[in-house]
């Protein structure tokens, strides 16, 4: 998302979104409105997110986060995995390494005929 919204132009996020409905989590969504500095990135942004289903995040949750905290490098990237996990979806992203001892689902967006 963060590539599609700095390029500004059409993207792998473009491509996905064609394909089918996409997620985000709460985090991600939160962490990019976060990051605006004016009210057009502001605007920018909640045109992306409302344009995908954002995951929240439920207490229980943090229960299958010790399935992940040895497998990835941060408390956030284990809630993403838990998000993928509980939610049945894999994690579409361009750094696969990041979650490759996870045993989830982890795709390229090339990998979805993008």
């Amino acid at each position: 998302m963060v590539d599609y919204l700095i390029s500004n132009e059409n993207n792998y996020l473009m491509s996905l979104m064609q394909t089918g409905i996409c997620f985000t989590t709460i985090l991600n969504a939160s962490e990019m409105l976060a990051a605006c500095k004016n009210n057009d990135e502001h605007l920018a942004v909640r045109s992306v997110l409302d344009s995908l289903k954002v995951l929240g995040l439920h207490s229980k949750y943090a229960l299958s986060v010790p399935e992940f905290a040895d497998k990835t490098s941060s408390l956030r990237d284990a809630l993403f995995c838990v998000v993928s996990l509980i939610n049945k979806l894999p994690i579409v992203t361009l750094n696969r390494e990041r979650y490759k001892k996870t045993n989830l689902k982890i795709i390229h967006p090339q990998e979805v005929g993008v």
